[in-house]
């Protein structure tokens, strides 16, 4: 998915969660955890996030956690959706109430946002996204990665991109519910689904880090979770098995990576990198070693050292590692995001076989 400019773009963008008793509320409307359901860091998190949007694309996230189980979540959706927009001057809000107790999930838009967030979308994000990490207890990370998923629609429609379910969604075939209906869950009560695919043969390394791209491009359209797979190193199977990875999360990652242009391609020893131009700085590098069976995904090392800020654009957390060599000819600022360089050899991502 390539870099975008959100001029001209306004967003409010509203979560509520419902859970349990006691109060840690953020005054400024960003966070209202009343059941203290987060702990400081991701409560942190969550406040720092919100306000960078604010700031830069006039978004405004908020989350609340109620104190109890809600007895009518439509109804209750709709009041606490109140003004929401406020402080953007439009009705460009999201509300997103999650009832534990009632095991149920709800997300209201704001009727400037309709067009954007259409109501296959939002619940779409609601059972492909949110429900799998709250299933596994993560409601911190699982608000942070839904929002991630819904600022890159932004992103997407701000490029001129219309909204196709059959693309975006990757040919998701239940497109009941939407904006105002209710999803399931229960949090912390539920497995995430990593069976063993059935041929793992078709998903080896490959002689080339170009191939081995290839066919994780095509593990991806297969919605394949399977942690132990000979395409991942020994220590990223270890690191996948204890990841939560959703079919929301591998739809998007496809969807970056089909047309996309490889920047340069650097082998050093077992070791390879793929990167992609620095100013589509929303693909991040892909980083590799090569064990003498072929070029295997070093996704361990990836999520060590690679962090993706409120726009959805990757940088280092540190530049002291075993893949620098990658980007020799690259420079980063103090906080580790690349900038523009020039003189690289250009090339496509092959989509010949994913499609198979």
């Amino acid at each position: 998915m390539n870099q975008v400019r959100l001029a001209g773009r306004f967003l409010t963008f509203f979560f509520l969660m419902v859970i349990s008793a006691c109060s840690k509320t953020d005054h400024q409307g960003f966070l209202d955890d009343r059941a203290g359901l987060l702990d400081h860091q991701a409560r942190q998190r969550i406040i720092e996030y919100h306000r960078a949007l604010l700031k830069d694309f006039n978004i405004h996230c908020k989350v609340v956690v109620l104190a109890q189980a809600s007895t009518d979540i439509n109804r209750d959706a709709a009041d606490l959706f109140g003004d929401l927009g406020e402080k953007t001057g439009k009705a460009r809000g999201l509300l997103f109430l999650i009832d534990p107790f009632g095991k149920q999930v709800r997300i209201e838009v704001g009727y400037d946002l309709e067009g954007i967030f259409t109501d296959i979308f939002v619940s779409y994000l609601e059972r492909e996204q949110m429900v799998p990490f709250f299933q596994q207890a993560k409601v911190g990370s699982g608000i942070e990665a839904t929002e991630e998923l819904f600022v890159a629609r932004v992103q997407r429609s701000a490029a001129g991109e219309s909204f196709d379910p059959d693309v975006e969604l990757g040919g998701l075939s239940h497109y009941s519910g939407g904006g105002g209906a209710r999803t399931k869950v229960a949090i912390g009560q539920g497995p995430i689904d990593k069976a063993a695919v059935a041929d793992s043969t078709s998903y080896l390394p490959q002689q080339t880090p170009e191939q081995s791209l290839t066919v994780y491009m095509r593990l991806l359209r297969h919605k394949i979770k399977d942690p132990n797979l000979a395409l991942y190193t020994p220590k990223t199977r270890k690191f996948l098995s204890g990841w939560v990875v959703t079919d929301a999360q591998q739809d998007n990652e496809l969807r970056g990576l089909e047309g996309a242009v490889i920047d340069k391609v650097t082998i050093d020893g077992n070791r390879a990198v793929i990167r992609f131009p620095a100013d589509h700085r929303t693909l991040p590098p892909y980083f590799l070693e090569n064990n003498g069976n072929g070029w295997a995904f070093d996704f361990a090392a990836m999520s060590a050292l690679i962090q993706m800020n409120h726009k959805n654009m990757w940088h280092f957390v540190s530049r002291d590692h075993d893949y620098i060599f990658g980007f020799a000819n690259w420079r980063f600022d103090a906080n580790g995001y690349p900038r523009q360089v020039s003189g690289t050899s250009i090339r496509q991502v092959s989509g010949t076989s994913i499609n198979k």
